[in-house]
């Protein structure tokens, strides 16, 4: 991102700290002057010891950091996949191809998986995965008209907590996992308007009762979050004991990544779910969320 996008973000990490810019320079040791030039995207230049003064007073988990620090660079997103040329044609500026490759995959696996975007919109999602998460067909019908309908924040975090009444242990280890990859994947994306519709409708206290709680969370846990794989291990209501770990394989496009979530067995139990489902669902994967355009 440039300069003024990168203020942008700033901003925006400050403003959900609750911090005027006097607060953020008195906080982080770091003149006023400083702080007005970077969020108006005047200052072109970041020290190393300004960019760690900020990550670390914003109080951001190491895969945040990462994403942080990438996003002072300032190169914008459409110049990170290689570029064409006249003496070379490449498809990876193709929206349509990209998503489609990763959607076609997501439908061939064996287990529950599902596509993001950097907002944690689900783009597609294999039958596996629909009847593992049991996902109630009222939420599939009153997506497209609901701000965040195809996120997967709402089936952790929405009022009918979907997720939470099928896990009869673990669920605060269950929702703070799932935060903090929302928070990771979404942090060069926080200023754009689309992540403020959501956060907007994600902090109402009646359709999200506790997306507050484990967003503010997740900057005061101990456990940090360094490789972009859990390990989760629960009882079922419906499917017993489970123990799985879930691994993302990202795919770099020039309008953000694609996430690839895919949920792998640890133990026979958990695989002979899986297999089961994948007998009774059938393989093939169900399109949702547009992407790259989002209103």
């Amino acid at each position: 991102m440039d300069r003024k996008d990168f203020g942008k973000l700033v901003s925006a990490l400050r403003q959900d700290m609750e911090w005027t810019q006097f607060n953020l320079a008195e906080y982080a040791d770091i003149d006023l002057a400083v702080i007005s030039q970077i969020e108006r995207g005047a200052k072109k230049h970041f020290e190393p010891e300004l960019l760690v003064k900020l990550a670390n007073v914003f109080h951001l988990t190491t895969l945040e950091r990462k994403e942080f620090f990438f996003a002072s660079t300032g190169v914008q997103p459409g110049k990170i996949v290689r570029q064409p040329s006249a003496a070379l044609a490449t498809d990876t500026v193709d929206a349509d191809k990209s998503l489609t490759k990763m959607a076609n995959l997501v439908g061939q696996l064996r287990v529950p998986a599902f596509l993001l975007d950097v907002y944690s919109d689900v783009l597609a999602i294999n039958q596996i995965a629909v009847a593992f998460f049991q996902i109630p067909q009222a939420m599939f019908e009153t997506a497209g008209s609901t701000v965040g309908g195809y996120n997967a924040i709402r089936l952790v975090f929405g009022k009918d907590l979907a997720a939470r009444s099928k896990i009869t242990e673990s669920w605060d280890e269950y929702a703070l996992r799932t935060m903090c990859f929302f928070r990771e994947v979404s942090l060069r994306y926080r200023a754009r308007p689309y992540f403020q519709s959501l956060m907007k409708a994600f902090r109402n206290p009646v359709e999200y009762p506790l997306f507050n709680r484990y967003w503010k969370l997740v900057s005061s846990i101990e456990q940090d979050r360094e490789a972009n794989v859990d390990l989760f291990s629960y009882t079922h209501v419906d499917f017993g004991h489970l123990s799985y770990a879930t691994a993302t394989t990202v795919s770099l496009t020039p309008y953000g990544e694609l996430l690839l979530n895919q949920y792998l067995p640890l133990d026979d139990p958990t695989s002979r779910v899986f297999e089961q489902l994948t007998a009774q669902c059938g393989q093939g994967a169900i399109r949702l969320a547009p992407w790259p355009v989002k209103k």
